[in-house]
């Protein structure tokens, strides 16, 4: 039985335990942020479209996916991620701060080119378009 998903005052928590993958959001005058934290896998990764979509239903100028505290990022979650570039078309740049194990994991599949990448999130929400 698949937990179920818990909307929180800071985002979106899957299960009841500690979390195993948490999204939180973050409005700035750039943009929004993404925060996600924890596993994301089969199970978890709906929490992260789900916010996902609802950003780009806002179309701000600006989506930073801030996944500095990923522990592990399934081909699910990376699906995730494809989907938010390619529904956020030209509305919506999606910028990604990632530690080097899930941006190698993208270059690996040879998915790099679709992202921008940024070393912080500060960076990513400042940088021209």
């Amino acid at each position: 039985m698949q937990p179920a998903n818990h909307r929180s005052a800071h985002g979106y928590t899957v299960g009841t335990g500690p979390p195993v993958g948490e999204v939180a959001l973050r409005h700035t005058s750039g943009g929004v942020v993404i925060v996600a934290r924890g596993e994301f896998d089969a199970i978890t990764s709906p929490a992260l479209r789900e916010a996902v979509h609802g950003v780009l239903a806002e179309a701000p100028p600006v989506l930073v996916m801030d996944l500095t505290g990923t522990v592990f990022f399934s081909s699910v979650a990376i699906g995730v991620l494809m989907d938010a570039v390619l529904t956020a078309g030209e509305r919506t740049c999606v910028r990604v701060v990632a530690a080097r194990p899930i941006r190698r994991t993208l270059q690996m599949l040879d998915l790099d080119p679709q992202f921008d990448y940024f070393d912080t999130t500060q960076e990513a929400l400042t940088a021209p378009a």
